[in-house]
C-alpha cells in the first residue's frame, strides 16, 4: 500500500484535476465487498444508525466519569464522587441522571489518543487518521487540507437509505469555530458530505424546521426536477464534461429522492414533537439538539454528529483551561447530563436503543494537575468514552486509570478502537478502502480493533 505520509494536497487538487487523475473511476470501486455482501443476504449488523455526541475541547474525566477522590490535592478537584447504578462505580456529583443509568451504557476509562493538539486530536477522533499536509492561512484563518473521510461519511456511504440524508451534523460540520471541517467526506466526494441542520432553538417552545434546502421550492415538482436532470445529462461539451456529469449522478439521484419524498424535511421538524417531550430533554440548546438527533435516528438517518458547544464561534466549550470547576458545575455538566440521559431513556422506551448506537467523547481529556487559573489543560494520555446501545453490552467498565488519573492503569484503549467498535456495530469493514486523487488505496482505518469486552 502507498505510504500514507505522502499525501496529495487536496487544496491544490480541483475537481477537474481529480477527475482527470481517475478519481471518479476510483470512487466507483469503493465498498464493493460491503455492498455485495449485504445484497447476498449477510446477517444484518446490530446497529442501524448511530448518534455521536461530540464534546469539542476535551471532557475532564475527573469531573465526569472517573473522579479521583483519593488523588493528591492538586489533582483531585472540588467535586465529590457520587454512587451510580453499578456497584463500586462512581461519577461526579454533578451528573446525577447519568449516574442513575450506568446500567444502560458502558464506559471506557482508559482511552488515549496520540496528540494534545486540538487540531490533530479532532482530526484523529473524527477520521481515525493523522492530519494530512501542512497548515495554511486562508483569509486569516488556519485551515488544513481535507483528505480523509470522517466516520459519518464512511457510514453514509455504506448505509444509503432512499429519501433520507446519510449523515447529518448538528448544527454544522465545522470545528474550531469552523476553521477546519474534519467531519466532512474528504475524497469520498460530495455525495457523502453531511447535511448541516443549522442552529436549533434554545427553548422547548420555539419552532424549528431544519434546512430550507430539504424542502421543494414553490412550483418545483418531481417532473420538473427529472426534466432538468435529463437536460444536464444531454450536455456533451467534451469527455471531461461527460465524466463530471456522470460523477454527479448519484448525488443528483439522492437529492431528488430527499426533496420529492419529504421524509427528511419532516424528520427535522421539531415542531412536530410534543412540548412535554422537548422539555424532558431540557429547555436549552443541547436538549433541543438531542431531541433532533433522536428524531433523525428514529426515522433511519444512518449517522448523526451532535456538537455540544454553546459558543459556536469558538466551538470549544469543553476546553476548560480557566475556571474548570465553575464551568463544569454551572454550565456544562447539567445540560449534558439531562439531555443524554433523556436520549437513552427515550430510545429504550421506543424500542430503538438496541439498533441505535450512542457514543459520547471529545478529542482528548484534561490534565491531572490543576493549573494556576483553576483549570485543566490538554491531556491525551487518558480519558473516558461513553458507549451505549447498538448491540453493545451495557453496564461494562473497560479499563481504568491510575490513582491520580494521569495514565491508563490497565487495558489501554486507543481512540481508533472506539471508532472501530462503532464501525463494527454498523456493519462497516475497516479493511475496505477509499482512494486519494492519484487513485492510491487507503483503508478506512489505519489501525484499530473493536473493543472485545463490549461485543
Amino acid at each position: 500500500m502507498a505510504d500514507p505520509n505522502q499525501q496529495v494536497s487536496v487544496a491544490s487538487c480541483t475537481r477537474r484535476q481529480w477527475l482527470r487523475g481517475g478519481g471518479a473511476l476510483a470512487a466507483s470501486t469503493i465498498w464493493p465487498a460491503v455492498l455485495a455482501a449485504r445484497s447476498n443476504g449477510r446477517t444484518s449488523p446490530p446497529a442501524r444508525q448511530a448518534i455521536v455526541i461530540y464534546l469539542q475541547g476535551g471532557l475532564s474525566h475527573y469531573e465526569s466519569f472517573d473522579p479521583k477522590p483519593d488523588a493528591a490535592n492538586d489533582f483531585r478537584g472540588e467535586f465529590a464522587p457520587m454512587a451510580t447504578s453499578l456497584p463500586g462505580v462512581h461519577f461526579s456529583e454533578h451528573m446525577p441522571h447519568l449516574s442513575a443509568r450506568v446500567h444502560k451504557f458502558s464506559l471506557v476509562r482508559s482511552t488515549y489518543v496520540d496528540s494534545p493538539s486540538h487540531e490533530h486530536a479532532i482530526h484523529k477522533s473524527l477520521t481515525g487518521w493523522e492530519v494530512p499536509g501542512s497548515p495554511r492561512i486562508l483569509a486569516g484563518e488556519l485551515v488544513r487540507n481535507e483528505l480523509y473521510p470522517s466516520i459519518g461519511s464512511v457510514v453514509a456511504r455504506a448505509s444509503e437509505r432512499p429519501g433520507l440524508p446519510g449523515y447529518v451534523t448538528i448544527p454544522h460540520a465545522g470545528q474550531l469555530g469552523s476553521r477546519v471541517h474534519y467531519a466532512g467526506a474528504g475524497l469520498l466526494g460530495l455525495t457523502y458530505e453531511p447535511i448541516d441542520s443549522g442552529m436549533p432553538p434554545d427553548q422547548a417552545d420555539q419552532p424549528f424546521a431544519g434546512p430550507e434546502s430539504l424542502r421543494l421550492l414553490a412550483g418545483l415538482t418531481d417532473r420538473r426536477i427529472r426534466d432538468r436532470l435529463t437536460l444536464s445529462r444531454s450536455i456533451r461539451r467534451d469527455d471531461l464534461a461527460q465524466l463530471e456529469l456522470e460523477g454527479l449522478d448519484d448525488y443528483h439521484r439522492q437529492a431528488r429522492e430527499i426533496l420529492v419524498g419529504g421524509e427528511a424535511a419532516r424528520a427535522f421538524d421539531l415542531s412536530a414533537e410534543p412540548r412535554s417531550v422537548r422539555e424532558r430533554y431540557g429547555r436549552h440548546l443541547w436538549g433541543q439538539q438531542t431531541v433532533l438527533a433522536r428524531r433523525l435516528a428514529e426515522r433511519g438517518v444512518p449517522f448523526t454528529l451532535v456538537n455540544f458547544t454553546l459558543n459556536q464561534v469558538k466551538g470549544q466549550d469543553w476546553d476548560t483551561h480557566v475556571n474548570n470547576f465553575g464551568l463544569m458545575k454551572n454550565t456544562l455538566l447539567p445540560p449534558m447530563d439531562r439531555a443524554v440521559s433523556s436520549l437513552l431513556d427515550e430510545l429504550s422506551e421506543r424500542g430503538l436503543l438496541e439498533t441505535t448506537l450512542v457514543a459520547m467523547f471529545g478529542e482528548f481529556g484534561r490534565t491531572p494537575r490543576i493549573n494556576s487559573n483553576g483549570g485543566r489543560d490538554h491531556w491525551e494520555k487518558v480519558f473516558s468514552v461513553m458507549l451505549a446501545g447498538g448491540g453493545l453490552k451495557p453496564g461494562v467498565v473497560v479499563g481504568s486509570s491510575t490513582r491520580n488519573g494521569d495514565l491508563p492503569a490497565d487495558r489501554p484503549v486507543h481512540l481508533n478502537d472506539v471508532l472501530a467498535t462503532i464501525y463494527h456495530q454498523l456493519g462497516v469493514s475497516t479493511d475496505d478502502v477509499f482512494h486519494d486523487a492519484l487513485g492510491r488505496p487507503f483503508p478506512i482505518l489505519p489501525h484499530g480493533k473493536p473493543i472485545a469486552e463490549l461485543l
